[in-house]
């Protein structure tokens, strides 16, 4: 029988009430690290950074050689869309694990460490969602809020080292409450939303640190420099209002169409460090639009693009990760966003490995910065 819209409702708010609290799952003892001696991961690590990358759960389930790849480069992995409530929780009551507890049981197996992605996103709700938090009254929707925390972070506690508790919270154009993105959160529980989703978490989890997940804050455009600085005074104010944030993370889609300027984003990421937060490239890839259609031109000018923003990250030492959004060419997400896509139809080249698993020009430039970035082990270790 195909559920009406007044039984999921009712199911709704009966999750209100009591949602499911998966027990924790085993995942077995830690492996020896699997990456190689010239990966990415073993360049980053020399001074202190984790090179890691995000994992598609299709790609995953079907494909030896690209497990092989994952082991062999990255020393963090983060599922895509695995650990989002709209994959944990389809359904009121119900709650479904098991992509995500394949993925961090193969990166226990392999050495390697795991990042969570994300607890609190506008995107990502399933159907029975919106409708529920419309409804509830602000206690309840604290309740409901509290509950999947404790479902998602207490399953894997102690075994993230970082969460992603918001993300892309800012609005685009400063409006809204706070400047924050219209959103059910932000409807159901006004500004102070992001503030209880880290107080939520270090209850669950001390052991993961919390962090802020935003996008479009690294180019060198007007627009984004505001946004920078609207960052900078949200977390003024968590800090103040003693948030237990711990990091703040770049997405770092960066776009061929918009320039870089290197003394506003070292000037932004050596304030966030002066905060005592650590800092996380958390989706890194290159938009190739503005490039040639020339597979080798192309691939020198990401390398180039690519370069000029890694030097300033590498340098920084509050930054303690970079996480590229995938390492697999034919898996990236610019081909399939209708504003990202190239405007000869080919499909992008934004990330470094390509189709046959070959390390392409833009995973020799992050090598070589990983490798040349100034020695910063030390302090990034205190930040961890």
């Amino acid at each position: 029988m195909i559920p009406t819209r007044r039984t999921l409702l009712a199911g709704a708010a009966c999750a209100l009430a009591a949602p499911v609290r998966a027990a924790p799952a085993p995942f077995g003892p830690p492996g020896r690290p699997s990456w190689s001696a010239d990966s990415l991961q073993a360049a980053a690590a020399r001074t202190g950074l984790t090179y890691g990358t995000e994992v598609p759960g299709f790609r995953f389930a079907r494909d030896p050689a690209y497990r092989q790849a994952v082991a062999r480069e990255a020393g963090m992995l983060v599922c895509g869309t695995e650990m989002k409530m709209e994959v944990v929780r389809p359904e009121p009551g119900k709650t479904d694990f098991a992509q995500a507890d394949a993925l961090v049981r193969f990166a226990r197996g392999n050495g390697q460490r795991m990042r969570g992605h994300t607890l609190v996103w506008h995107e990502a709700l399933p159907p029975w969602v919106r409708p529920l938090l419309a409804r509830a009254t602000a206690p309840q929707a604290e309740d409901f809020l509290r509950r999947w925390i404790e479902t998602v972070a207490g399953r894997y506690r102690g075994q993230i080292a970082s969460w992603d508790v918001v993300n892309e919270v800012l609005s685009q154009d400063g409006g809204g409450p706070e400047g924050l993105r219209e959103s059910p959160w932000l409807t159901a529980l006004g500004p102070g939303y992001v503030d209880l989703a880290f107080r939520i978490l270090h209850e669950v989890d001390p052991t993961a640190a919390g962090c802020w997940n935003e996008d479009t804050v690294e180019q060198g455009v007007p627009w984004m420099e505001a946004r920078r600085t609207r960052v900078l005074k949200r977390l003024e104010g968590m800090l103040a209002r003693g948030v237990p944030i711990r990091r703040f993370g770049l997405q770092s889609h960066i776009t061929s169409t918009v320039p870089i300027d290197q003394g506003q984003l070292r000037r932004f990421l050596a304030e966030i460090g002066r905060m005592g937060l650590g800092i996380e490239i958390t989706e890194f890839d290159i938009d190739d639009r503005a490039f040639p259609a020339d597979i080798a031109t192309r691939d020198r000018k990401v390398a180039d693009l690519a370069r000029s923003y890694l030097e300033v990250v590498a340098a920084e030492p509050a930054v303690l990760t970079v996480m590229s959004w995938d390492l697999y060419d034919p898996d990236t997400w610019l081909n399939d966003h209708p504003y990202r896509k190239r405007p000869d139809g080919l499909p992008q080249r934004a990330l470094p490995l390509d189709a046959q698993f070959g390390r392409k020009p833009l995973w020799h430039a992050m090598r070589a910065v990983f490798a040349q970035a100034p020695d910063h082990a030390a302090a990034r270790a205190k930040l961890r």
